[in-house]
């Protein structure tokens, strides 16, 4: 059991917290991951693209400079000019014609040809190689990268989702010990000598510590509240046989609230054993609440509410004893009047009063806390929390415009 944050400000306790796919271990892990493949092949690709365009490129400058010599040759025997190549120098590209210094041959590369020229004696002459060949590579090479990339994140998403989910199972495994090894229920064996296997291994055995440390504490506390309860009772007989008067009744108050106190201790140790019996049943929410209301001889002191209830899986014993605790908290610590509302799969109790402290909504019930307006032993919302880890339902509190609220939402029935 565990407490978490809820939407409207208060705390809930349930089972293991179910975190949202978009926050967990396993998408971040294959996020990043999809990431670093993604951002290698595309790194490499652009790499790789742009020394193989480097390299054909220069071939292609190298191809027409040899072809500007070629014509060089022709025109100096007297030959005609091929088509690709020129003598008029309004024909060149103005970049080239600017670039021309003395018999150097330049190159030029305007996107759809490569030019070669060289200004001679006899004036300029040029030739050019069609470039479109380049231009296909590097349109082949972008789509072959944007394909690889696309590869390499969807094999590298899968590969690490699966990776990463058997790591968060065998987490999610640990989790589940430590509960069953706190419920009192012998967990599985955690088997293997890696990282995982160890932490689990090691909250286990603390688990299992903390345990039959608060399995010690609850014996102890039930032996003295049995031990205690025979002497109190008497003190409390013997206070009522004092005659009237200030001292005699704070006497009168004071054992009857050490009264009160055992009560509730052997309350929470019979509850602490009472919530591994019984069994749970499909049954109609509503139809069990109003049973237990009227049972319990609850109709005249709250104000029972039914509205759309569901079937749930329900111990009706177990929830006999939740309903008519949280009813005598809010009776005691709270205001009247009480109701007692029913909606779909869960039933709250309603009080008028000024609502639980925060210390309660921040880190849960505590036994031995005192709560609302009246002194308590906080045993209540304990004995409360007992039952409700039998069941699998959960706890809700918080405080609305009427007061104090406790929910408890049960599971649906299949």
């Amino acid at each position: 059991m565990s407490w978490t944050s809820d939407t409207g400000g208060h705390r809930r306790l349930g089972d293991a917290d179910r975190t949202p796919w978009w926050r967990s271990l396993r998408f971040r892990t294959a996020a990043a991951m999809t990431v670093l493949a993604t951002t290698l092949v595309v790194g490499a690709g652009a790499v790789f693209a742009h020394t193989a365009i480097d390299d054909a490129t220069g071939q292609l400058r190298q191809q027409a400079l040899t072809q500007l010599d070629e014509m060089i040759a022709t025109q100096a025997f007297g030959g005609a000019l091929p088509p690709e190549s020129t003598d008029d120098p309004a024909v060149l590209p103005a970049a080239l014609r600017a670039s021309l210094d003395g018999g150097t041959a330049v190159t030029y590369d305007d996107g759809r040809w490569m030019w070669a020229a060289r200004d001679q004696a006899s004036g300029v002459i040029a030739t050019r190689v069609d470039n479109t060949p380049l231009q296909t590579q590097w349109a082949n090479l972008q789509h072959t990268f944007v394909l690889a990339a696309v590869v390499a994140a969807a094999i590298a998403a899968v590969g690490s989702w699966l990776a990463a989910g058997r790591l968060t199972a065998r987490l999610r495994r640990a989790a589940r010990t430590v509960d069953e090894t706190v419920a009192g229920r012998t967990p599985a064996e955690v088997r293997g000598d890696d990282e995982v296997a160890v932490l689990s291994r090691g909250l286990a055995d603390t688990a299992a510590a903390l345990a039959r440390s608060l399995d010690h504490e609850r014996a102890i506390s039930a032996e003295v509240a049995h031990d205690l309860r025979t002497p109190v009772t008497a003190l409390v007989g013997a206070a009522e046989l004092l005659p009237d008067g200030p001292d005699t009744a704070r006497v009168r108050r004071i054992t009857t609230r050490l009264r009160q106190l055992l009560d509730d201790l052997l309350d929470l140790s019979r509850a602490a054993h009472e919530a591994g019996e019984g069994r749970a049943v499909a049954a109609d929410l509503g139809r069990t609440v109003q049973d237990l209301v009227e049972d319990e001889g609850l109709g005249e002191r709250v104000e029972l509410r039914t509205a759309d209830a569901g079937r749930v899986v329900v111990d009706p014993g177990h929830l006999r004893r939740v309903l008519t605790n949280l009813v005598a908290n809010a009776e005691r610590h709270g205001a009247g009047p009480v109701a007692v509302e029913v909606r779909g799969h869960a039933v709250a109790v309603q009080d008028s009063g000024p609502g639980f402290p925060p210390e309660v909504l921040r880190d849960g019930p505590r036994r031995f806390g005192a709560l609302g307006s009246h002194g308590g032993s906080g045993i209540g919302l304990a004995i409360v929390l007992q039952h409700l880890a039998a069941s699998g339902a959960v706890l809700r509190l918080e405080n609305t415009d009427r007061g104090a609220r406790a929910t408890v939402e049960l599971r649906p029935a299949d």
